[in-house]
């Protein structure tokens, strides 16, 4: 038996339905619980009771009133995140199904690297002839070339003199 779309209870979401009405009874739950606390200890302050047993149960209970409020508008948050994600799953599934390819391609073919690098190179060198201006210089027009200083090659060393040398001493 195949679901009709077409009836509007089809669309609706029961669990995320109970979800937002869990988030309002939970916050509704932990504002009647801090407000009735903090009316208790306003209670105990201008009476001037020694009834410290309510006084602590009161102080407990504003802590557990405040808790429930944060958990209840955390829950509306995670609530409407949990809203959006499934919708945008409904109307993905409406759509049709996209075909996923989770397999890497590993089959490229290296003729297509080398073309580029071909045309690439053949690409300079065509721009190389006409991009180059003619290298003929006179030795007039020719600029002063600086001279390299000169090093002269350390004279033969004697076997009689005490002179250093790179070499490492040994025992003998």
């Amino acid at each position: 038996m195949s679901q009709n779309s077409s009836r509007p209870l089809s669309k609706f979401n029961l669990v995320l339905a109970l979800l937002w009405l869990v988030d309002v009874v939970v916050t509704a739950a932990g504002y009647l619980i801090l407000t009735s606390s903090n009316a208790t200890q306003a209670e105990f302050y201008t009476s001037q009771s020694a009834d410290y047993g309510a006084y602590f149960s009161a102080q407990s209970g504003s802590g557990l009133g405040a808790t429930l409020i944060g958990t209840g508008i955390l829950g509306f948050i995670v609530t409407l995140a949990a809203m959006v994600v499934s919708r945008s799953i409904a109307k993905n599934a409406v759509a049709g199904p996209a075909v996923i390819d989770d397999e890497p391609d590993f089959g490229f073919d290296d003729t297509d690297f080398d073309t580029d690098e071909k045309t690439a190179v053949q690409a300079q060198a065509a721009e190389a002839p006409t991009s180059a201006a003619p290298a003929t210089t006179t030795a007039a027009t020719a600029a002063p070339t600086a001279v390299a200083p000169t090093v002269e090659a350390p004279a033969a060393e004697s076997t009689t003199g005490d002179k250093p040398t790179d070499e490492p001493k040994t025992a003998r």
